[in-house]
């Protein structure tokens, strides 16, 4: 359910037994805890010296600025990790985390999580390619915000966002492909105000792209969208 672009360097997501096995090889501690829905994980600059994966739920991760608007940062879904503060010296986390469904997850301490890396490369390899999944995502993020306006950002991120829905198949599908987002979830995504999410989203329905319905978006026509993501990219 993490979105976009930084798990595209990866292949499956690492299974909650793989892992309890590979702490459980290095007598590694670690906690299983259930996290009700809404609750918070780590704070925004609040010391936590601990790295986490989502075993079942959803966790965000995001930012509120001074104007109370919220930035979601990323998105979690089952077999994810986040919480990569603890590569700081001083374990300051950038974001807010909180669980977004009734959650489980598995907490490890910083001393464990270097003991991973230490103790099995194919692990560190995959902490080195997701780190630089997330560096790309984040300079795309920042080139985008830099020189597209709102109507320009929402089709370019529905039509990422509908590539990801579909794995990348190169054949259109022969039904719809339900985005399962809010027009507040998708500012939450671009840091934009709701109100030019909703014009955007409007002029593309009265084009015929999309669908916009209560909690959700389908996408009618995948190619038109991408023709005008990628002119609105040039």
């Amino acid at each position: 359910m993490s979105w976009t672009g930084k798990n595209e360097v990866l292949q499956e997501p690492l299974g909650r037994d793989e892992l309890e096995a590979m702490l459980d090889g290095i007598d590694a501690t670690y906690t299983v805890k259930r996290v009700p829905a809404g609750a918070m994980i780590f704070w925004l600059d609040e010391p936590n010296g601990n790295h986490y994966y989502l075993a079942e739920g959803s966790v965000e991760c995001f930012r509120v600025d001074a104007a109370g608007r919220t930035k979601v940062i990323d998105r979690y879904g089952p077999g994810c990790f986040f919480g990569y503060h603890i590569l700081r010296d001083d374990n300051l986390p950038m974001s807010t985390a909180r669980s977004c469904d009734d959650s489980r997850i598995i907490s490890i301490p910083k001393e464990s999580f270097f003991r991973l890396l230490h103790a099995y490369p194919e692990f560190t390899d995959r902490v080195v390619r997701y780190l630089f999944g997330l560096l790309s995502m984040q300079t795309r993020e920042v080139v985008s915000q830099s020189f597209y306006g709102a109507g320009q950002r929402v089709p370019m991120l529905l039509a990422e966002l509908a590539r990801e829905r579909c794995d990348g198949g190169g054949t259109a599908p022969a039904r719809p492909t339900v985005l399962p987002y809010s027009n507040n979830d998708l500012a939450d995504m671009l840091g934009l105000s709701r109100n030019s999410v909703t014009t955007a989203l409007s002029r593309l329905q009265s084009q015929g792209i999309i669908e916009k319905q209560r909690n959700c978006i389908h996408v009618l026509d995948p190619a038109k969208l991408e023709d005008i993501a990628q002119m609105e990219g040039e």
